[in-house]
């Protein structure tokens, strides 16, 4: 691939918020799938677990997360996410201006559009769920961001559309029943799979810190 390829692969990539009811072909996810695992590890550790929900599965998990938050019951992701009150000064103004951003695209202040897609785990047909073994080194962390980062170049290259999204991951428990996941592994991230809507919070398109903002360069 050359490098002008790669660029706009990078560029093309972006999060969607709502997806099409299209199913992903089951050969087209194995083919990602395939291909993100050679993503490097620390040691050639390889200590995650790919989990991957699609029809009858995933209904069953977006019904069950939907039911819960309607109920009101917060959260309780493996990994603790913190509050965006806790990130950096710069990291507290990019938030800010994503949700202004989302505001301003639908025209909607209190953000509904958002918030109802995400009732509904962005109706994806797909969820891919990455695990950690427990007490594995930290290291093991950077290498789930590789294979994450992995399967989403990898999902566009096949015009597949991606979102990493907390809201896949807050209920865990209703995971291990569902996926069977053991408790000796945490459910680190979700990611959801499909093909963009025209909804109207996919218009939406975050702005990227510059290259003198986020790079110090030493010669």
């Amino acid at each position: 691939m050359e490098a002008k390829q790669f660029d706009e692969l990078m560029k093309a990539r972006h999060s969607v918020r709502y997806f099409q009811k299209k199913e992903i072909p089951e050969n087209t996810l194995k083919q990602i799938i395939t291909t993100s695992l050679q993503a490097p590890s620390w040691c050639n550790s390889q200590a995650w677990n790919i989990y991957v929900a699609s029809g009858k599965t995933a209904t069953e998990i977006r019904n069950t997360f939907n039911s819960k938050s309607l109920e009101g019951i917060k959260g309780y992701s493996d990994i603790n996410p913190g509050h965006r009150t806790d990130a950096s000064e710069r990291s507290q103004k990019t938030m800010g201006q994503f949700f202004k951003g989302v505001a301003e695209f639908t025209k909607d202040p209190k953000m509904q559009a958002l918030n109802d897609s995400q009732k509904v785990l962005f109706n994806a047909p797909t969820i891919v769920y990455l695990t950690l073994q427990k007490g594995v080194t930290q290291f093991s962390v950077l290498d789930l961001g590789a294979l994450e980062m992995s399967i989403l170049l990898a999902a566009k290259s096949h015009g597949v559309d991606s979102l990493v999204a907390y809201e896949c991951v807050k209920y865990p428990d209703v995971l291990r029943k569902i996926l069977k996941v053991p408790e000796n592994e945490n459910i680190v991230i979700g990611i959801a799979l499909g093909y963009e809507d025209d909804n109207c919070v996919n218009k939406f398109r975050a702005e990227k810190l510059s290259l003198d903002e986020a790079c110090h360069f030493f010669n």
